[in-house]
């Protein structure tokens, strides 16, 4: 409830203060679907409406260098609704095109995480790659150094010290990251985060998921993840490709090597029509202590169609597999997903 009174604080001083400068703007998203899953290891369907996430996206001026960006959603979690804040940032473009950042920012460890809001509507499938649910650190508070567009080859970098956003927000964490643009439609990056856990309590928004160890394990862990990503978004083709690796240290069990590759691939018909396909693998070690030994790949093809630039509708097959010795069988199974995704400017 605390929090839910902290979002809404939020939102009204900062829309204020911004109202007051004339130089305010909010855009709103989200999305709806239908599912339909089939689990074939208790042979059994489910079939559900759902109301994906209903977000603001705020920015603002506040004068000759500093602006305002903060990003805040709705959702249904357990039969309630709760609020939260993704982003709430000042940026002040001190030089050209090199500026510093404070605030809770999207860790810009990937592409996916870098460029894409909360929104659906932007996301080139229906769902997050697997890695968002295990492995990447989504959010993280602090400050981040940031540049763009330099050169030739239009070279971008990030490197920021932050608080990985754990249940006590303590923990430090630092990050280092570039790209590069040789083309357009095509960025090409690579970053190293690292964080030391002194606790291995659940992670608010460190993910989009929790792993089946992290309520298990309450010792501390020394957490990396060096990230690769390729984009390439021409007019018909489009290229994605996310690699990471995880890697984990205790005093109990050592390394623990961990990784997942996400590949999107579609085909733009007529702007309006693009057929895709995606394979996506996850694989996590069996000394691992914060996610437990995980063998997940999952296969889709979709189609996306696009009624006007501010909706349209994803239709996407999936089909999920997981070791057979992990404790979640149910993991197995098939998912067909229609999805409405839309934005009000």
């Amino acid at each position: 409830m605390k929090f839910n009174y902290l979002f809404l604080l939020t939102l009204i001083y900062s829309s204020t203060g911004l109202l007051a400068q004339g130089n305010f703007n909010v855009k709103g998203f989200g999305s709806m679907e239908h599912n339909l899953e089939y689990h074939q290891d208790v042979e059994e369907f489910d079939l559900a409406w759902q109301l994906g996430e209903q977000s603001l996206f705020v920015t603002g001026d506040m004068g000759n260098k500093f602006s305002f960006l903060g990003e805040f959603s709705l959702g249904y979690r357990g039969g309630d609704i709760h609020a939260n804040l993704h982003r709430a940032r000042i940026k002040c473009n001190y030089v050209g095109n090199h500026s510093l950042m404070i605030g809770q920012m999207h860790t810009p460890v990937n592409y996916w995480n870098d460029v894409y809001y909360h929104a659906r509507i932007f996301f080139p499938t229906t769902d997050r790659p697997l890695a968002f649910s295990y492995f990447i650190p989504v959010h993280s508070i602090g400050i981040r150094a940031q540049g763009q567009n330099l050169g030739k080859l239009n070279l971008g970098y990030d490197i920021q010290t932050t608080n990985s956003l754990t249940g006590d927000g303590n923990n430090p964490a630092v990050l280092g990251a570039f790209h590069i643009k040789p083309a357009d439609g095509m960025r090409i990056g690579a970053s190293y985060y690292y964080s030391y856990i002194a606790q291995n309590n659940t992670m608010q928004h460190m993910n989009h998921g929790s792993g089946m160890m992290g309520s298990m394990y309450a010792g501390s862990l020394d957490y990396q993840l060096i990230n690769f990503s390729f984009a390439r978004f021409e007019q018909k083709l489009e290229i994605l490709n996310e690699f990471t690796a995880a890697l984990s240290r205790t005093d109990s069990l050592g390394a623990a090597q961990n990784y997942s590759n996400y590949l999107y691939v579609g085909y733009n018909i007529k702007e309006l029509h693009t057929p895709y396909l995606l394979c996506d693998i996850l694989k996590s070690s069996n000394n691992d202590l914060r996610n437990g030994a995980i063998n997940k790949v999952k296969f889709g093809i979709g189609y996306k169609y696009q009624f006007t630039p501010l909706l349209n509708m994803k239709c996407q097959l999936e089909r999920y597999t997981a070791n057979p010795d992990w404790s979640n069988p149910a993991a197995n199974h098939y998912e067909f997903t229609i999805q409405l995704s839309y934005a009000i400017y």
